[in-house]
């Protein structure tokens, strides 16, 4: 306040004081109430956004894992149908044999 007061001049400083008193001290107070809302509110959307991309990664990895389990399941039906196939034609050839 000193090396304030002394760079502006002591009627200077008064003379702010004075002009805007009590209204003065409490725009002051409630701008520094505000500010430390907005850094409080800036540091909780950065945590937040944070969070956000670990769970998006989670899920990504959770879908990449489901999708690779789904294509092996998809892989040893197809080849139990396949099987199937053989089995049911060597069943109807058998059975075409036994006839003639």
């Amino acid at each position: 306040m000193i090396h304030l007061q002394s760079a502006l001049g002591q009627s200077t400083v008064e003379g702010s004081f004075l002009q805007y008193g009590v209204v003065g001290v409490i725009a002051l107070i409630l701008g520094y109430f505000a500010w430390n809302q907005y850094n409080r509110l800036v540091t909780k959307n950065d945590n937040l956004e944070k969070k956000i991309d670990a769970l998006q990664e989670e899920m990504m990895s959770l879908i990449v894992e489901q999708k690779d389990q789904l294509v092996d399941l998809v892989k040893a039906n197809t080849e139990a149908l396949r099987d199937l196939q053989k089995l049911v034609l060597e069943y109807v050839i058998r059975g075409n044999q036994h006839q003639h």
